[in-house]
């Protein structure tokens, strides 16, 4: 049996003149933290509003545990929603706006199961002042739990950390990490991919409506790590010398004639001398360190405007 339980093919929305979201594919297995990441208005939210389904594609195929999505609407009750604004009750404590859904949703139990989810998020039961007088990171955390409510498969947060203080969001981070250590699956959406390489497993870069990469996370943090890139004629000559003068264990070629090294104990001059000494001629060779950022901009703007 497959672990994939959310897949989307070709995926659009259009408003009009206006393509939100364009030809979406994905797949989203069992478990994983999914990081949709884009500039705002890429379409981030309006595809979260999709999988959730507060919104119908205009075309394009959405399947949730392999079944079409069209074929039975009760998936959606599977999932956990937080786009936006939570829809807080100001003057109701945080108890009271959950015992007020759980009712609407005709949950059992409910009292041990909003205690539950309350301690989860790291908010007091027992704490009876209103919502109001709470923080931003309080009200994110409450949100949260009322997207918990009925116990969902999936749970999706757009932007959670919007607005957040540097302790709000820890908080979250912190949060959705324990939530996920459980088996739940979680996307998440942001347009800060330094904080969003801390809890994601996988990503997808949104842009302009356009899913233009999903890449692991392993993968990313592959691409971005420091490295040493040597220029030469043929990486298959190099390779011999470097790995016996100087035990370079940690390299990758790429395109045959550059070399990357992540041997971090090793300098430019060492390799250079050493090459030179046997007869290898380098064309080139520096130092390379690109940020998150660096390579989420290089995406995007190499995906260029395809539309307005």
């Amino acid at each position: 049996m497959s672990d994939c339980i959310i897949e989307m093919s070709g995926l659009t929305k259009r408003y009009k003149s206006k393509t939100a979201v364009l030809n979406a594919d994905l797949k989203i297995f069992k478990g994983e933290i999914v990081g949709l990441i884009g500039k705002n208005g890429a379409g981030k939210s309006t595809l979260l509003k999709m999988i959730g389904g507060l919104i119908y594609p205009t075309s394009g195929e959405l399947h949730f545990f392999n079944r079409s999505s069209g074929e039975n609407q009760s998936f959606f009750e599977r999932m956990g929603v937080l786009i936006e604004n939570a829809g807080l009750y100001p003057h109701y404590s945080a108890y009271e706006n959950l015992n007020l859904l759980a009712m609407a949703y005709g949950l059992k139990d409910r009292n041990k199961q909003i205690e539950k989810l309350l301690q989860l998020v790291g908010l007091d039961h027992k704490n009876t002042a209103k919502v109001k007088s709470y923080s931003m990171g309080m009200k994110q955390r409450l949100g949260i739990a009322i997207a918990l409510l009925g116990s969902p498969d999936v749970l999706i947060l757009d932007e959670p950390i919007n607005g957040l203080d540097p302790e709000g969001i820890v908080e979250i981070r912190q949060l959705i990490l324990e939530l996920n250590k459980d088996g739940l699956t979680i996307i998440i959406s942001s347009h800060f991919l330094e904080e969003l390489s801390k809890i994601a497993t996988k990503y997808a870069i949104i842009h302009q409506g356009e899913i233009v990469e999903v890449i692991s996370r392993e993968e990313l943090l592959q691409k971005c790590e420091e490295r040493i890139e040597i220029g030469v004629d043929e990486a298959k000559t190099a390779i011999p010398v470097l790995e016996r003068e100087l035990q370079i264990s940690k390299y990758k070629v790429a395109y045959g004639q550059t070399l990357y090294v992540y041997d971090r104990n090793i300098e430019i001059r060492q390799i250079t001398k050493v090459l030179v000494d046997h007869g290898v001629s380098v064309d080139s060779i520096y130092k390379h360190k690109q940020s998150l950022e660096q390579y989420f901009l290089e995406r995007t703007e190499s995906a260029g405007d395809h539309y307005d």
